[in-house]
């Protein structure tokens, strides 16, 4: 797999566009300021979980015991559990002399940094992207790691672009079509959470092939 190949494995699996979307329904009430904040902590989260996982994901899993096909299974189980909520929750009303609830920065790490932007299948694509470099302390092994790191950076400055241009992205968006659309995302990501799952039974022998 070539360079360009694999910044755009990246680039598809650890995008900022569903994060976007959701953190522009979760920080409605917010200002601007606490906006800004949420983006660059979701995205400095996101850096430091990838890159993580790009220098010693392999390691830390063999470390923990932690086989690709866990990884796969318990990200799609959490993701599954956010999705089906964005799917099925209904909004709570608020009386008039209650001010509307804001976002704390909390929703920076959970959901928007993990799993929706460094999401299971990023962090799984990292590992094996890993696994086929140069290993040891050489310098092929040193440039090729220095390249996958550039390769995550450039990825989550275009994702901290997209956080923080979402208002303007989804300007002519309603609030109501945008509740539609959190349910359509919702749906979307539940389905891709199964297919997580799937892919991570497959993987241990539990689902016979045809």
């Amino acid at each position: 797999m070539g360079w360009l190949e694999i910044f755009v494995l990246l680039l598809a699996t650890t995008n900022g566009m569903k994060a976007a979307i959701v953190s522009l329904a979760m920080t409605k009430n917010a200002d601007a300021a606490l906006k800004r904040a949420i983006a660059f902590r979701t995205v400095t989260i996101s850096t430091v979980v990838c890159l993580l996982f790009a220098l010693a994901g392999a390691a830390i899993l063999s470390g923990l015991k932690i086989s690709v096909e866990a990884l796969l299974l318990a990200g799609g189980a959490i993701l599954f559990v956010f999705a089906l909520n964005m799917v099925i929750a209904e909004e709570k009303e608020t009386s008039a002399d209650e001010p509307p609830p804001v976002p704390s920065l909390d929703i920076a790490a959970f959901p928007l940094a993990v799993p929706l932007m460094a999401s299971p299948q990023g962090l799984v694509a990292i590992v094996a992207i890993e696994a086929t470099l140069h290993q040891g302390v050489t310098m092929a092994a040193i440039y090729e790691v220095g390249i996958l790191v550039g390769i995550i950076l450039i990825i989550m400055a275009l994702n901290l672009g997209i956080l923080l241009g979402a208002e303007r992205i989804f300007a002519k968006i309603s609030p109501a079509f945008l509740k539609v659309v959190m349910r359509i995302v919702g749906l979307l990501l539940c389905a891709l959470a199964v297919q997580l799952m799937i892919t991570g039974f497959d993987g241990l022998g539990l689902i016979p092939n045809p």
